[in-house]
């Protein structure tokens, strides 16, 4: 049954609140907590941010969807649900991470045994920035400190997030993240490297292959299967049913004022789907293995802007190509 949604209009906005405080803000909308940040609307719970402390990156779980349903693994958060794979124990929800950034690792979990050759960072969330409600949308900010894993005090990189959440008339539930990655220490260098960046892990039964398996991927050059790993796109579409049988899917889209877009993408089989910028030596055969390298000199940064929608059906009946030609039109 779709889930249907009221909105009020209403602008209000707060500093920061205490830990675990209630704030009730317009258009349904409701926050508590500001460590993890729990979001509710209509008194229903719709995400959770969580600082990842011990995770080693913020990240969204559990993400419910318009059909009420959880939308991403549940493993490693919580014991895992018929049919999930406990593989890549750093796939968390929703999250953002690259695997080289000033030579340190902040994709894979430092504390995974399978990966004690690799020198970690962590992205350390510092607190939320300010939470707003406007015509039925809401808005958080956040600031978080790129570090160096065995010495936290070093600073690699700092970044600001800003995230608004809203629903379609549909019920879809659209996220929108604004991500600025700051050289706020020194240069920042991303080596080329397929791990990365704007990511989502999906409940089982979108994967395109597994044991409750039932998903279909597309992107938007009409690329299907696995073959829309690499490829670059607008957008990319993972679909199919959810635990309750009901036909949903979720779609990440990538600005055009993103750094190299259109973007590659990390897509895979087993339900992780990524925005990368930054792999295209990976990608590409011909491209050479350090073609993704990008500097990002001193005092300067690179923002990053995607829209992602966990929505009814596939990409079709959802109406992606149309929602990305509106994305793409908002400055």
């Amino acid at each position: 049954m779709k889930r249907l949604f009221s909105f009020l209009t209403a602008a209000i906005l707060f500093s920061c609140a205490p830990l675990d405080a209630q704030i009730i803000s317009g258009g349904g909308w409701s926050l508590q907590g500001t460590d993890p940040i729990r979001l509710f609307h209509g008194g229903d719970l719709v995400t959770v941010y969580n600082p990842g402390k011990d995770e080693g990156k913020p990240f969204f779980y559990p993400i419910i969807g318009p059909t009420g349903e959880n939308m991403t693994r549940h493993w490693p958060m919580k014991e895992a649900a018929e049919g999930e794979a406990t593989d890549h124990p750093h796939h968390r929800g929703m999250w953002y991470g690259l695997g080289k950034v000033n030579g340190l690792d902040f994709w894979h979990w430092h504390a995974d045994d399978s990966k004690k050759d690799r020198k970690f960072g962590r992205i350390i969330h510092r607190g939320m920035n300010g939470f707003s409600s406007r015509d039925g949308k809401v808005t958080f900010r956040t600031r978080s400190d790129w570090v160096e894993n065995v010495d936290p005090s070093n600073v690699v990189a700092t970044d600001t997030r800003e995230f608004t959440l809203s629903f379609r008339d549909d019920g879809a539930l659209v996220v929108d993240t604004t991500l600025t990655l700051i050289a706020s220490e020194g240069p920042v260098t991303i080596e080329d490297d397929k791990e990365g960046a704007w990511s989502i892990r999906t409940i089982p039964t979108l994967r395109l292959e597994g044991d409750v398996a039932e998903g279909t991927m597309v992107n938007s050059e009409g690329t299907k299967g696995h073959d829309v790993w690499g490829k670059r796109a607008q957008w990319v579409t993972y679909a199919g049913p959810d635990k309750a049988g009901n036909a949903v899917g979720i779609s990440i889209l990538d600005h055009p004022s993103n750094f190299r877009h259109p973007t590659w993408w990390h897509a895979r089989h087993y339900g992780l789907f990524t925005a990368n910028p930054f792999g295209q030596g990976h990608f590409e055969k011909e491209a050479a293995d350090d073609a993704g390298n990008h500097t990002i000199p001193e005092g300067e940064s690179l923002t990053f802007r995607y829209r992602t929608i966990f929505h009814e059906g596939g990409a079709k009946e959802a109406e992606i190509a149309t929602a990305w030609d509106g994305f793409a039109e908002e400055s």
